[in-house]
Order: C-alpha cells, then sequence, then structure tokens
C-alpha cells in the first residue's frame, strides 16, 4: 500500500510539473507573438539619426522628427489614429480608436484575438486630440510591454527624466506633452469622466494597479507653446497578463 501511494504521490507531481512547464512555454510564446507584431508595425517609422557630433541632450529634439506612414498602416487596420512614442523607454506604438472600449482590450493591432490588446484611446474622445482631456488605454503586460512601463514612473527621479511624450499623428503633427505626474486612482474615478474642466490640454495614461479596483494613470500636459505642433511628414477590464 505504501509502495502504491508513493507511485500515486509521484505521478501527480511528474503531472503538475508537466503542466507548469507547459503553461510557462506557452506564456513565453503567447509574449513573443504579441511583441514580434508590434516589432513588425515599427518598421512603419522612420526617425531621423543622430550625427556623431550631436549631444545626447538633443536627443528629445530628434525624436520629434520620426516619420509615420499612416498610409501603409491604414491598410492593415483603418482604425488607426496616432502613433505614440516615449523616448527610451519601450512604450513605441500604433494608437487606435474602436466603437467600444471593450474590443482592443483583446485584439492586437491587426484583430488577432490577444492578451496583449493595444494601445487605444477613448471611444468618446475626438480621434485628432483637440478634447481638453484625453485618454489612452493599455494592459499592464508582465513582460514590460504595452503600459507595463508606466509603473516605473511611481519613481520621481524616472519621472523628471522620461518626462516628455510623443504623438505622431496623420495630419502630419506632432503633440508633444509634457509629464506632470503618476498616482493611483479609483477605477470608479471622476479622473476618466471626459467632461471634467481643465486648464490646459490633457493626456491621461492609463493601465491597471495592484488590482482590479484601482489604475495608474500617467497625467501629461501639452504646454500652450505646443499647440502649434511640429510637422510629422506622412510617408506616402484591463488585467495583468
Amino acid at each position: 500500500m505504501k509502495q502504491i501511494k508513493e507511485i500515486l504521490i509521484a505521478s501527480v507531481s511528474l503531472f503538475l510539473l508537466g503542466f507548469g512547464i507547459c503553461m510557462a512555454v506557452s506564456t513565453f510564446f503567447m509574449y513573443r507573438e504579441g511583441e514580434q507584431e508590434y516589432e513588425a508595425l515599427r518598421e512603419y517609422v522612420n526617425e531621423e539619426e543622430r550625427e556623431e557630433d550631436e549631444s545626447e541632450e538633443q536627443d528629445s529634439t530628434l525624436a520629434s522628427k520620426a516619420t509615420v506612414d499612416f498610409q501603409a498602416l491604414r491598410k492593415i487596420n483603418l482604425d488607426i489614429i496616432a502613433w505614440i512614442r516615449i523616448p527610451d523607454t519601450k512604450i513605441d506604438y500604433p494608437i487606435v480608436q474602436g466603437k467600444n472600449n471593450a474590443y482592443y482590450l483583446k485584439h492586437m493591432f491587426q484583430k488577432t484575438e490577444h492578451a496583449a490588446g493595444s494601445i487605444f484611446l477613448d471611444k468618446d474622445n475626438s480621434p485628432d486630440f483637440s478634447n481638453r482631456k484625453s485618454i489612452l488605454y493599455g494592459h499592464n503586460m508582465k513582460d514590460g510591454s504595452m503600459f507595463q512601463g508606466l509603473h516605473k514612473y511611481e519613481n520621481e527621479q524616472y519621472l523628471e527624466i522620461h518626462n516628455k511624450v510623443y504623438l505622431y499623428l496623420p495630419d502630419g503633427q506632432t503633440l508633444i506633452y509634457s509629464v506632470i505626474k503618476c498616482g493611483y486612482v479609483s477605477a470608479n474615478s471622476d479622473t476618466f469622466w471626459l467632461g471634467e474642466p481643465v486648464e490646459t490640454r490633457q493626456l491621461l495614461l492609463s493601465t491597471c494597479g495592484s488590482d482590479s479596483s484601482k489604475r495608474l494613470v500617467l497625467f501629461c500636459e501639452l504646454p500652450e507653446e505646443s499647440e502649434e505642433s511640429e510637422t510629422n511628414g506622412e510617408g506616402i477590464s484591463m488585467e495583468v497578463f
């Protein structure tokens, strides 16, 4: 009887080990699949390379000189409305806007069903980011992709260094937002009310917090002098996963 118990325990242990390995492999390939799709899309973004004699202080200026081929991207997905980039971070993605705020939670840019989803603008916002408040949503992926990088902004020093958010629009504009603060709010907070009076044009980047009741929000503002944006020449419930 003792020998049978030992065999059963060993069998169950091997089964659990095998199951765990299968889950780990499956998760690995899921993350890789999502990253490969977005990496391929970055080929539609061209940026001016820094000359050898140019200092690192000019990086922020050069970052604004990226050119996005929206015409080619529209052939893949007509829902594209912009491209977001935060220099020296992994946040470098196309932005879409759906008819609701549910579809792109589970669909990537090419409309493939996937846990990574997409970076998307609130369905009630104007696609040209002309509202006083615009809200972008993205998943908090454990591999560091999508909007998981927003959690680094909880460190004040990191926020001070990575304090610019670039939005490239199909009409050739580049909107350069300044990062103001980062913090947690309730999932039902008035922060997500688009009708809230605000003094300057705001861009909110939202992702999941430590639990489903909270959201981590990066608050950004468009400086008045930046409302005449630079030209970008056009080339012809959230979860932790």
